[in-house]
């Protein structure tokens, strides 16, 4: 029997099951192969397809993992939340940093563009060519500058939801540990009516959390594929500037 099964067991006999009345539930579909199909055995009151009853499907929803497993998740969730909440920040300066080099060099054209206007009325062709020149330089350092800007801020946002995945991811773990303990104590006695509703309550906002986590890490997912796709664009600019 592997541990999970060893665990059902436990549930089972903690809500008053029987090993052998767990093992007739466990394999349902013997039990209804043999069973009557009268309309008698069909109506009978006793007859349940509930594992231990109520409290033992409750119980069975949730199966704790090793105590060590979810510590260690804790700890990296923990770990992520912050690594990615220092470096937020850093991001975000550097995004602005090259968005100002962006408009630097924005100005720079034009500044081009007036002198280049200037050699033409002049009638200076080897003005002309060289202001050309460097008018196509500056437009593709620039260019290449506003994809690096959108990539770190894009980055940045990334960053933002994996900081928020972890931080649901956390508190999922947490509530998980609270689950698993509640869960023990109630598999060690007979659990009231008041210990029962306080545990579903505790799963449903465990579950809750879970379907949180989920969802913020599936939107930190699509945003690191979007900072793949502007690193790409930004990839691109840059093996252009060197390019008559």
């Amino acid at each position: 029997m592997n541990s999970r099964a060893s665990k059902s067991v436990a549930i089972a006999a903690a809500v008053g099951l029987s090993l052998p009345a767990f093992a007739r539930a466990q394999a349902p579909s013997d039990s209804v192969a043999n069973a009557p199909t009268t309309t008698a055995a069909m109506k009978s009151s006793s007859a349940t397809m509930l594992r231990g009853g109520e409290v033992g499907e409750l119980l069975s929803v949730y199966v704790p993992r090793d105590p060590s497993e979810v510590q260690r998740a804790l700890e990296y969730a923990q770990f992520l939340e912050r690594s990615a909440a220092s470096e937020i920040d850093e991001t975000r300066s550097l995004s602005s940093e090259a968005d100002g080099r962006a408009r630097i060099m924005k100005e720079e054209m034009q500044t081009t563009k007036v002198k280049r206007d200037v050699a033409k009325k002049a009638k200076d062709p080897t003005a002309q060519a060289d202001l050309n020149a460097t008018y196509k330089r500056q437009t593709r350092e620039q260019s290449y500058l506003v994809h690096l800007r959108d990539a770190l801020r894009a980055d940045a946002d990334r960053m933002e939801a994996e900081r928020s995945a972890a931080s649901a991811r956390v508190k999922s773990l947490e509530l998980e540990v609270r689950v698993a303990q509640k869960q023990a104590e109630l598999s060690g006695g007979t659990p009231s009516g008041e210990d029962v509703s306080q545990y579903r309550s505790m799963l449903k906002a465990m579950l809750d959390a879970q379907r949180q986590a989920a969802d913020r890490s599936r939107d930190a997912s699509d945003k690191r594929k979007r900072v793949a796709d502007r690193r790409i664009k930004q990839l691109a600019a840059l093996s252009k500037i060197s390019k008559s």
